[in-house]
Protein backbone atom coordinates (compact mmCIF):
# COMPACT_ATOMS: atom_id res chain seq x y z
CA UNK A 1 0.00 0.00 0.00
CA UNK A 2 2.10 2.92 -1.30
CA UNK A 3 -0.71 5.58 0.07
CA UNK A 4 0.79 4.69 3.57
CA UNK A 5 3.98 5.73 2.58
CA UNK A 6 2.52 8.75 0.71
CA UNK A 7 0.90 10.12 3.45
CA UNK A 8 3.81 9.51 5.93
CA UNK A 9 5.93 12.07 3.63
CA UNK A 10 2.67 14.43 3.63
CA UNK A 11 2.34 14.13 7.59
CA UNK A 12 6.35 15.33 7.58
CA UNK A 13 6.07 18.26 5.75
CA UNK A 14 3.26 19.05 7.17
CA UNK A 15 4.94 18.72 10.25
CA UNK A 16 8.51 20.97 9.13
CA UNK A 17 6.48 23.69 7.94
CA UNK A 18 4.08 24.00 11.03
CA UNK A 19 7.03 23.81 12.64
CA UNK A 20 9.04 26.32 10.93
CA UNK A 21 5.81 28.58 11.28
CA UNK A 22 5.59 28.23 15.37
CA UNK A 23 1.81 26.41 14.78
CA UNK A 24 1.47 23.96 17.74
CA UNK A 25 -1.88 22.91 16.18
CA UNK A 26 -2.60 21.78 12.24
CA UNK A 27 -6.38 22.57 11.98
CA UNK A 28 -6.84 22.25 8.12
CA UNK A 29 -4.39 20.84 5.33
CA UNK A 30 -5.41 20.87 1.53
CA UNK A 31 -3.50 18.23 -0.41
CA UNK A 32 -3.96 17.95 -4.36
CA UNK A 33 -4.51 14.81 -5.79
CA UNK A 34 -3.42 14.00 -9.47
CA UNK A 35 -5.91 11.16 -10.71
CA UNK A 36 -3.10 9.40 -12.71
CA UNK A 37 -1.55 8.67 -9.53
CA UNK A 38 -3.78 5.94 -8.81
CA UNK A 39 -4.15 7.12 -4.92
CA UNK A 40 -7.65 8.05 -3.83
CA UNK A 41 -8.37 10.51 -1.59
CA UNK A 42 -10.54 7.81 0.90
CA UNK A 43 -7.11 5.85 0.98
CA UNK A 44 -5.21 9.16 1.83
CA UNK A 45 -7.62 10.33 4.58
CA UNK A 46 -7.55 6.68 6.50
CA UNK A 47 -4.29 6.60 6.20
CA UNK A 48 -3.62 10.41 7.66
CA UNK A 49 -6.23 9.14 10.39
CA UNK A 50 -4.24 6.26 11.23
CA UNK A 51 -1.02 7.73 11.34
CA UNK A 52 -1.80 11.25 13.30
CA UNK A 53 -4.35 9.58 15.69
CA UNK A 54 -1.59 9.65 19.23
CA UNK A 55 -0.10 13.18 17.21
CA UNK A 56 -1.05 16.18 19.42
CA UNK A 57 -0.35 18.70 16.33
CA UNK A 58 -2.72 16.74 14.49
CA UNK A 59 -5.44 16.14 17.10
CA UNK A 60 -8.42 18.61 15.53
CA UNK A 61 -6.68 19.00 11.81
CA UNK A 62 -8.87 18.46 8.99
CA UNK A 63 -7.80 16.84 5.50
CA UNK A 64 -9.27 18.06 2.33
CA UNK A 65 -8.21 16.24 -0.46
CA UNK A 66 -8.89 18.25 -4.05
CA UNK A 67 -8.49 15.80 -7.61
CA UNK A 68 -6.32 17.02 -10.38
CA UNK A 69 -6.18 16.07 -13.96
CA UNK A 70 -1.86 15.10 -13.81
CA UNK A 71 0.04 12.29 -11.16
CA UNK A 72 1.16 14.66 -8.20
CA UNK A 73 0.10 14.78 -5.31
CA UNK A 74 1.14 17.61 -2.96
CA UNK A 75 -0.03 19.89 -0.22
CA UNK A 76 -1.81 23.02 -1.08
CA UNK A 77 -2.54 24.54 2.31
CA UNK A 78 -1.76 24.32 5.85
CA UNK A 79 -3.97 26.42 8.17
CA UNK A 80 -2.99 26.20 12.04
CA UNK A 81 -2.93 27.77 15.53
CA UNK A 82 0.36 29.03 17.25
Amino acid sequence: MHEWGITQDLIDEVKRQALAKKMTKVTKIGVSVGKLSDITGLAIKTCFQALTKEDPLFKSAKIQIKKTLDHKVFIDTIQGRQ
